[in-house]
């Protein structure tokens, strides 16, 4: 049921330009409840994506340290 319901609202967003107007003016608000709205799996697929990323960053970070 969560699935469908992510699914519905993500639809909404390319069928309705006043949403994507919504979720413009107020990221946040549209951030937060759509991963709330995400499986627990799912949020922790999101969680290690973002650690991995800051991982990479920090690493590339610290090489460009290095040149400089």
């Amino acid at each position: 049921m969560e699935t469908s319901q992510v699914q519905n609202k993500l639809a909404d967003l390319i069928k309705n330009p006043t949403a994507i107007m919504d979720a413009v003016k107020n990221p946040g608000k549209f951030g937060l409840d759509y991963y709330n709205s995400l499986s627990n799996r799912n949020k922790q697929y999101l969680v290690f994506a973002g650690a991995a990323g800051l991982l990479i960053y920090g690493i590339i970070l610290g090489r460009q340290n290095k040149i400089s």
